[in-house]
Formats: structure tokens, C-alpha cells, sequence
């Protein structure tokens, strides 16, 4: 039996019959196939040598393409180190193979602040990989944003959170945390600011720059202060605090002025306050609780995500914003090493000795 031929007009003619859900499927694999490997490799290209070629190995310039792969990607060698690479060399598409919209798709489902479950289904990856990109997407933007200055005035103040081994089970087979695991939910063992807590110093300035990290266990010191906000603070900035003492040694070392406001939350001096960090705090707190906890082993990531989040104003930007980082920073961790991170990336050593 001889098959049926079709022709442009009869399978438009065949689109028209499908159900509007199915028109929309058909569209997006169409989509999906049009935007294969080759046009990750062109969007790389232009945003990694916009400014000219550079080696991702060693910084030089002298690159020259040097044929393709079996796949069809370019290949370049620099002249400097004489290594020989492709585009995505140390970028956190590296090892993947997926095409540019499913990245794409996903950065969407990250300005959305989907779950992993989510995410995993709308771009039709496993939980696993989905983790995994997460979490070089973060790492790839905290190093971008690693210089990032405040200026003008900038509020600060320090959140708490309680210590999370959430998912890190080696922590409690022998992993020396100390304690056994708690229900989600469930309470501190210690009142107050006890090592039980991380302590996070965080600064805003009325441009929306944000600056906050994981410092310590327990109550915030100038130690803390500094190891999170030194070298991000413009000497020039006027510093809003409250009436810790930790910011009075932070301002003089670092040439700021200083207003402290002591008479809590809602107290105003003119045009000084900390209402944007107080609203800070909130989201952030907000933004933590949508994933149901956050392993503190990973916590400086999810910091890192809430302060691009909260600098766009639409989903469209936050998208944007989040290609725009990745694409352009370098990337050189292995996806296996994720998970071996220390489970408390503290800055400053614990001054107890008690264990958790």
C-alpha cells in the first residue's frame, strides 16, 4: 500500500483539527527542535566573545578556531597555552547535552521559584539534574556577583536561622553534628541565640544591592559583620543599623558614617531607617520557606537567588537576568562535587566549643 504523502497545506489542515492543548504541545517540540545544540553554541559564542575571543583556561586572547568536533561543534586552540577547547569550556553547560531551550525553559522555572519536582517536569529532565543545574546556575552567579558594591545609604542588620542538615544524612551517621534528626518543624533544643542558629549579616542600599552570607553559629560579631560585608561596602556609604555594637567597629574600620537606629522597627531619623532591610528579611524568609527548608549546606545559594529575584521587577527580567549571569560566568566545578560541600559553610569560626 502505497503511503499517504503530505503536503504543507494538508498537515496545517491536520493542526487545525487538534484540540488547542495539543496545538500547543505540537508547537513546543516544534520549537524545541528548531533550537537545537547549535544555537546554545552561537548564544555562548556571543556572550563569551562579545568583547573579543578569550581563553576560558587561561585569560588569554591570541584564540583561534582550530575545526570541529565529530558533533559539529567549533573547536578553538589559544596560542597562549596551546590548549585546545570548545565554547562551552567551563561554563555550566559543560557535559550537558541538552539544547538551548530546555535551559532556557528551566531559567524560566527558576524566576518562577518552582520546586525541583516542578521544574523536573516541565523540562523534561530528572529531580536529580535538575538539583545539579540548580545549583551551578547559583554557584556561576554568586561568582559573578562576588564584587558586587553597596552604596549610598545601606541598611544593615543580621538574620537567623536554625541550623539544617536537611538532606545530608552523613551528618548524623557519624558526620560529628550531634544530635539526632528533628521533624520538620520541629523546635531548637537551645533558647536564644545559641549555636543551634546560623548567623546571617546582611546589607541593602536604596538601588536594591543586596549582600548576605552565612558568618557563624550564634550571635553576630564584628568578625561576622566584616567577613560578610568587607569589601562590598563603599567607603563612601552612609551605614543604617541598629544598636549592635558590631557595626559601630565594622563603620570605623571601614570609613563609613553611621546612624543607628534604636528605637525599633518602625523608627524613622529623617531619611534614615531600615524598613528596606526589614522587607529584605521578610522575603527572604518568604522565599525559604516556598522550598519547605533549605539544607544550610546550600543556604549561601538560595541567598545568592533571592537577591537576583529581588533586584527584576517582572518574570520576563528575572529570566533575562539569570541567562544573562550564567551564560557569561565561568564555571569549573564538577556536578559530582556539589554535594560535598562542608554541611555549615561558616566564614568565622564557632567561639563555642559545644558541639550541635
Amino acid at each position: 500500500m502505497e503511503k499517504q504523502r503530505h503536503t504543507a497545506k494538508s498537515v496545517m489542515e491536520l493542526f487545525r483539527q487538534l484540540p488547542e492543548g495539543e496545538r500547543a504541545e505540537l508547537l513546543k517540540m516544534l520549537g524545541e527542535a528548531q533550537d537545537g545544540n547549535e544555537d546554545l553554541e552561537t548564544m555562548l559564542t556571543e556572550k563569551r566573545f562579545s568583547g573579543g575571543r578569550v581563553c576560558p583556561i587561561c585569560g588569554g586572547v591570541h584564540v583561534q578556531r582550530n575545526g570541529r568536533r565529530a558533533n559539529g561543534s567549533q573547536k578553538f586552540v589559544c596560542k597562549d597555552c596551546g590548549k585546545t577547547f570548545s565554547i562551552r569550556k567551563n561554563t555550566i553547560f559543560s557535559g550537558t547535552h541538552k539544547s538551548a531551550s530546555v535551559w532556557k525553559e528551566f531559567l524560566r522555572c527558576m524566576s518562577e521559584g518552582l520546586s525541583l519536582d516542578k521544574t523536573a517536569e516541565r523540562c523534561g529532565i530528572t529531580h536529580a539534574t535538575a538539583f545539579v543545574w540548580r545549583h551551578k546556575v547559583l554557584d556561576a552567579i554568586g561568582d559573578a556577583l562576588k564584587d558586587t558594591e553597596l552604596t549610598g545609604i545601606v541598611e544593615a542588620d543580621e538574620a537567623f536561622l536554625p541550623v539544617s542538615y536537611k538532606g545530608d544524612r552523613k551528618a548524623f551517621d557519624g558526620g560529628g553534628c550531634g544530635r539526632k534528626p528533628r521533624k520538620r518543624g520541629g523546635c531548637n533544643h537551645k533558647r536564644g541565640l545559641s549555636d543551634e542558629l546560623v548567623c546571617l549579616p546582611c546589607a541593602v542600599d536604596r538601588k536594591g544591592k543586596a549582600i548576605g552570607r552565612v558568618a557563624k553559629l550564634g550571635k553576630c560579631s564584628a568578625a561576622a559583620v566584616k567577613a560578610v560585608l568587607g569589601g562590598h561596602v563603599s567607603a563612601k556609604a552612609t551605614l543604617c543599623t541598629d544598636g549592635e555594637a558590631s557595626y559601630r567597629k565594622f563603620s570605623k574600620g571601614n570609613g563609613n558614617g553611621l546612624v543607628q537606629i534604636k528605637g525599633g522597627k518602625g523608627t524613622v531619623k529623617g531619611i534614615y531607617h531600615i524598613q528596606h532591610l526589614n522587607a529584605y528579611h521578610s522575603r527572604l524568609k518568604a522565599f525559604l520557606a516556598s522550598f519547605r527548608g533549605v539544607s544550610t549546606k546550600y543556604l549561601n545559594n538560595y541567598l545568592t537567588w533571592n537577591n537576583v529575584m529581588g533586584a527584576a521587577r517582572s518574570l520576563a527580567e528575572k529570566a533575562t537576568a539569570l541567562m544573562d549571569i550564567a551564560v557569561s560566568a565561568l564555571f569549573s566545578e564538577t556536578s559530582a562535587s556539589i554535594p560535598d560541600r562542608p554541611p555549615l559553610p561558616i566564614l568565622v569560626e564557632k567561639q563555642s566549643k559545644n558541639k550541635l
